[in-house]
Formats: structure tokens, sequence, C-alpha cells
């Protein structure tokens, strides 16, 4: 698969905002702003998606760390 074929397009007929419309229309290239404006705003969910599969992560993990982290208080203080 070429270089050619990543980059097909797909046509779409959306419907925007009067306002957001009469911005788009402003654009040098319509086509490559949306495509820009989706994926900053698809890795922004991706990016959130990730957060909240960590925080659940070190919520599930907490109590397994404190206790690790209590078997080894002793070595605190040996100069290590």
């Amino acid at each position: 698969m070429g270089m050619k074929n990543a980059r097909q397009s797909v046509r779409f007929n959306i419907t925007l905002p009067r306002d957001v419309a009469k911005r788009l229309k402003t654009a040098d290239n319509q086509s490559a702003l949306i495509a820009q404006s989706l994926r900053l705003k698809f890795r922004q969910q991706d990016k959130a998606q990730l957060e909240k599969i960590l925080a659940q992560g070190y919520k599930s993990n907490a109590r397994a760390d404190s206790q690790l982290a209590k078997e080894y208080d002793h070595t605190t203080g040996d100069g290590l």
C-alpha cells in the first residue's frame, strides 16, 4: 500500500452552526483545517481516556503500593 492510498480522502456532507460556517469560509484550505481540527480533538479525547485509565489503575493499586512502601520504610534511615 503506497503513500497515495494512505492519504485517500472521503467526502462528507455536514451541517455546521452558522458562526462556525462563516469562519470556515474564510479559511484558505477548508478541508485541511477541518482535518487538522478533528485530529487535535481526537488526540485530546485519546489523552483524556488514557488519563482516566491510568487514574483507575493507580487507585486500584494504591493499597498494595502503600503496603509495599511500609515494608521498605525501615530502609529510609540506613544511609542508602
